[in-house]
């Protein structure tokens, strides 16, 4: 139902322009005719190999790659984004609680009390443990930093999180750690998510629908059990077998 959309991706076809010899440019389509949506509290994966387009789709999304077509809706607000490698988007010179206050400190819209208190809740929240707030990235976890990053994206509160293989760089206890605590803020906050993975386990563990990305394609989507248990394509059966 349309009331409940957060995302809608209707036929967006993208591309980047590159400098050639004698200064004339080249144009590289790497998205092409992309359509999918992403319902109020849904969490849709986006699978496929490296290099299949799963990062540019991300950034015409974000809005730092205009579309050559088509469109992208978005009906609750701006989305935040949770990379892969928390140590490199985290300032390695700051503390946890720094990195968490520092959108709140941008916005302008908080006195310091009221900040102090949200990245707090916040950190309570993601279940960073108290003795970890005041600690810098490289005292910290790769689980930790992770949990941190979480924190800075949700601490505007925004409805619609990007997680850009969020656990790939974890080990498989902490993985079921961190997706254990996505489903958890999920519930909790009433988010909705873009899980973005070449993981077809960790996509079945977490997700409600699923998007197989080929070659700037979704070649193949739908509910995950649907998916994984009746593949259409071939692309897709060869992903699952990978992943056995």
């Amino acid at each position: 139902m349309a009331e409940n959309l957060i995302l809608e991706v209707q036929h967006v076809s993208a591309g980047y322009h590159e400098s050639g010899l004698f200064g004339r440019s080249s144009y590289e389509e790497v998205l092409h005719d992309v359509s999918f949506t992403v319902h109020q509290g849904e969490i849709v994966g986006l699978a496929g190999k490296s290099g299949t387009g799963k990062s540019s789709l991300t950034r015409v999304i974000l809005r730092l790659l205009e579309p050559s077509r088509g469109r992208v809706i978005h009906h609750a607000g701006k989305p935040q984004i949770v990379f892969q490698d928390p140590y490199s988007s985290l300032n390695p010179v700051y503390t946890a609680e720094w990195s968490v206050e520092e959108p709140l400190k941008i916005s302008g819209q908080y006195t310091a009390a009221e900040r102090k208190r949200m990245v707090h809740e916040m950190l309570e929240q993601v279940e960073l443990p108290r003795e970890c707030w005041s600690a810098r990235p490289d005292e910290l976890s790769g689980g930790q930093r992770q949990r941190v990053s979480i924190a800075a994206a949700l601490i505007q509160k925004p409805r619609f999180l990007i997680a850009d293989e969020p656990v790939s760089a974890l080990d498989v206890t902490i993985q079921a750690q961190i997706l254990k605590l996505l489903l958890q803020l999920r519930k909790e906050l009433d988010l909705s998510y873009l899980f973005i993975s070449h993981d077809l386990n960790v996509v079945y563990q977490l997700c409600d629908s699923v998007l197989i990305m080929n070659d700037g394609r979704i070649v193949e989507q739908g509910p995950v059990e649907d998916v994984y248990n009746h593949p259409k394509e071939e692309y897709t059966r060869q992903l699952l077998a990978a992943a056995m």
